[in-house]
């Protein structure tokens, strides 16, 4: 792969950006990190593309939007208007992180980014938001929570794109963080937790150059990728005993200890959903028979070099387990 060097500073810059951000101790700076991170991701979208160039444009206006109305509720906070401002900082920072019910432009602009950009969206530029809600009250979070799991866990059932799959898998996710989003150390755990099965999926995928569930069934697979594959879907989905089963249950183990039993019943009842949605992918994986040559697979452009990672993610959980 070419070495870029403007994306190499803009990657630069954007956590240059995030750690402005978590490091600030004014509203001011945090803004400025959130701008930053913003100006310096955005390039990543580009693409000789009107579809990609409409994507850039529509992320850019919905971002602006939401930088515009957290500065609005800064200048709020000097007033003296507390309350209000508090209303106004929590909307705008759910419609960077695209929580419901602001998810539909996530849904919109995911379909036509390159795969390292939407893991990028998904994870590394959720975290300056997320600190900006740290900062606030959460008593504002529990109807986005709620709401969040269960769009998500619904509308996903249908889907056949893998793209739209981990889009509504990020915003069931963003419920996740919201809910730690009092303790961050172990958001950032969570994260971390949630991102390293999702850049393998988003590696494979791009790899078998894979967009679409029923690809899957289209073509022939080996077992070890078929194995592959599995673990990190079922890592996704919360099946134990892999680690994004210790995510689940430090989230459960928060959710007893605020006594927030009704977003805990949510939670358990979303959860089955979502991990029927993988455990359909999984299965259409399994199946596996080769109808068509539309989509041809070269088995030498795959690389194994993910499977150490894989043995990792399911040993982590026991051994995690055992400290603890």
């Amino acid at each position: 792969m070419k070495f870029n060097s403007t994306k190499f500073v803009l990657a630069n810059t954007m956590m240059i950006g995030v750690i402005m951000t978590i490091c600030s101790n004014n509203w001011v700076s945090m803004w400025m990190g959130l701008e930053v991170s913003l100006i310096s991701f955005i390039p990543f979208m580009q693409n000789n593309s009107m579809v990609y160039a409409e994507s850039m444009i529509k992320y850019f206006i919905i971002q602006s939007v939401a930088s515009t109305m957290f500065l609005f509720s800064v200048i709020i906070l000097l007033v003296g208007a507390s309350m209000m401002n508090e209303m106004i900082m929590t909307i705008a920072m759910l419609i960077k992180i695209g929580s419901a019910p602001f998810h539909n432009w996530v849904m919109m602009i995911i379909e036509n980014l390159s795969f390292y950009t939407m893991f990028t969206l998904l994870t590394v530029i959720k975290i300056p938001p997320l600190m900006v809600l740290y900062q606030t009250s959460t008593d504002l979070l529990n109807f986005p929570i709620m709401l969040s799991m269960i769009i998500s866990s619904i509308m996903s059932l249908n889907q056949n794109s893998i793209r739209k799959i981990l889009g509504y898998s990020s915003i069931y996710n963003i419920a996740t963080m919201l809910i730690l989003i009092n303790k961050f150390n172990t958001l950032l755990v969570f994260l971390m937790i949630y991102s390293l099965p999702l850049i393998m999926i988003i590696k494979m995928t791009k790899t078998l150059k894979i967009n679409f569930i029923n690809q899957m069934a289209l073509n022939e697979f080996n077992s070890m990728i078929k194995i592959n594959l599995w673990i990190n879907m079922m890592s996704m989905s919360g099946f134990p005993p892999l680690m994004g089963f210790l995510g689940k249950i430090i989230t459960i183990q928060v959710l007893m200890e605020n006594v927030s039993y009704l977003t805990l019943t949510v939670l358990m009842l979303s959860s089955i959903l979502v991990m029927m949605f993988y455990m359909r992918m999984i299965f259409t994986l399994m199946i596996s028979v080769s109808m068509s040559k539309k989509w041809t697979l070269n088995k030498t452009n795959f690389s194994y070099e993910t499977i150490p990672l894989n043995i990792f993610l399911t040993s982590s959980f026991i051994s995690i387990s055992l400290i603890m």
